[in-house]
């Protein structure tokens, strides 16, 4: 009995690893079981019986067209493109190693048929951002889904960049002693947003620059308690000002450009679609559209200065004038 039961778990996974493009006849999942699970001594007649009894147990399994080649697994737990964001996004994540990043692409893989796998994997894959250094970053993740679920502070170092360009501890290694109320991701990686017991408000860390972390006995202060009655607002309000460096007042924008496909582009990603255009002169347009005015605003004007031109409000353009004539004058040096 326990051996009939393993040989039907063993078709289902079997049957897993195909699709449409590669389909499984009864002779090659004999083989399978034999070569792969050691179950040896199959009539082709009971791989018929386990594939309807999962038929009928709901599992969308159909016959390939040409009926001698057998049967494949019509849906899988996710499909290719739902697969490739996620290895897009393993990739490019800035606070797991490299062996972390291999060890959940396999994972990841292992969710697809073996077709799925071979179209995934032969396509061309972004250059990895993942850090070279074989630290456990991402079981910090772990350790603080598990701080915050049993109300507990964490303890870490934390890494700063000294004047050799080298990384090193701040504060000679003492450890920090955090409230962690949420995890935040953006630039690739996570953010800690916390509270420290002798400090009032929020403050964030990179988890890529976190070492050493380890959850503390001490229970976590409750987020009420540091940061009043809306602790989710307030959480929220915090990273939009504060890690995704938006601050300031919402202000109304014109700007002219000469409008192309290049140009329209830049406008319409920073403008986030709320944005109206009204044609000049020529191909010139102006455009108005409202941003917070802070950091990130300056930099963009700054960085797109030659394309775009500050009509209002004065207070800007004069701001990001004075920006790149000291700018300027550094570089004359």
């Amino acid at each position: 009995m326990m051996e009939r039961k393993e040989k039907l778990i063993r078709v289902l996974q079997i049957l897993e690893t195909s699709d449409e493009t590669m389909p499984l006849n009864a002779s090659q999942i004999a083989e399978r079981l034999e070569r792969d699970y050691k179950i040896g001594r199959v009539d082709r007649r009971s791989i018929y019986r386990d594939i309807a009894t999962l038929t009928t147990c709901g599992y969308n399994i159909k016959q390939a067209n040409e009926k001698r080649n057998g049967w494949y697994m019509a849906e899988h737990l996710f499909e290719d493109w739902e697969l490739k964001i996620m290895l897009d996004a393993i990739m490019q994540s800035k606070c797991i190693t490299v062996k972390e990043a291999g060890t959940i692409r396999e994972r990841i893989l292992s969710l697809t048929s073996l077709g799925g796998r071979s179209r995934l994997t032969h396509l061309m894959e972004p250059l990895p951002q993942n850090i070279e250094e074989e630290k456990p970053r991402g079981k910090f993740i772990g350790q603080m889904i598990k701080a915050m679920t049993q109300r507990k502070k964490i303890l870490f170092q934390y890494t700063e960049i000294d004047m050799e360009m080298r990384r090193v501890l701040r504060r000679e290694g003492r450890e920090y002693l955090l409230n962690l109320y949420a995890i935040y991701w953006a630039n690739n990686t996570y953010y800690l947003i916390g509270s420290h017991d002798d400090h009032e408000g929020l403050t964030s860390y990179r988890l890529d620059r976190v070492e050493s972390m380890k959850i503390s006995d001490e229970t976590m202060i409750d987020p009420r308690e540091k940061i009043g009655p809306n602790p989710e607002q307030y959480i929220q309000d915090y990273i939009v000002h504060a890690v995704n460096h938006y601050s300031g007042e919402l202000v109304r924008i014109e700007i002219d450009f000469l409008a192309n496909q290049k140009n329209n582009a830049i406008l319409y990603d920073f403008a986030a679609g709320d944005i109206s255009v009204q044609k000049l002169v020529g191909e010139k347009y102006r455009a108005s559209f409202s941003k917070m005015d802070g950091e990130t605003l300056i930099t963009w004007c700054m960085q797109y200065a030659d394309q775009f031109h500050i009509v209002a409000p004065e207070s800007l353009r004069l701001r990001v004038k004075a920006r790149l004539a000291a700018a300027l004058k550094e570089y004359e040096k």
